[in-house]
């Protein structure tokens, strides 16, 4: 029995695009949890105790803030990455097909990106454009 040997995917493709993009949701994340912070701070944290503002009670609330801060930025992350790759990963492959193209090895057959990858309308226009350049080149006589 032949052993299959298991492809390991590359989710980084592109780190200016993919950082860039995840960099943007964290800084989105950040600024709703500051502003939700500030409205929880001020309806919830500080209590008119008698006459005096006091915060004593209340520090446990900055702790699970903090921590659920830190959980959804990790999920974000991650969340960010799988979404990023979905987008570069047909760009990346169209890229390296019309490389092979540009150095006389035109792709044959049909082109297919993966199940979930954004763009799959360009499978089709991939795949006809490599059949067309084909054809040119057997009616050249190369």
């Amino acid at each position: 029995m032949e052993k299959v040997k298991k492809a390991r995917r590359k989710y980084i493709l592109n780190k200016p695009f993919q950082f860039g993009y995840v960099t943007i949701l964290i800084l989105l994340q950040l600024c709703v949890a500051v502003l939700v912070g500030l409205v929880i701070s001020y309806l919830y944290l500080f209590v008119f105790n008698h006459g005096n503002l006091t915060i004593q009670h209340n520090y446990d609330l900055f702790l699970q803030w903090a921590i659920v801060l830190g959980t959804l930025s990790v999920v974000l992350i991650i969340w960010g990455i799988a979404y990023t790759h979905r987008i570069i990963g047909p760009i990346y492959k169209t890229r390296i097909l019309l490389r092979a193209a540009a150095s006389g090895n035109i792709p044959r057959g049909k082109i297919k990106f993966r199940k979930n990858d954004k763009f799959k309308d360009l499978e089709h226009d991939l795949t006809s454009c490599f059949e067309t350049m084909q054809k040119y080149r057997q009616g050249s006589g190369e």
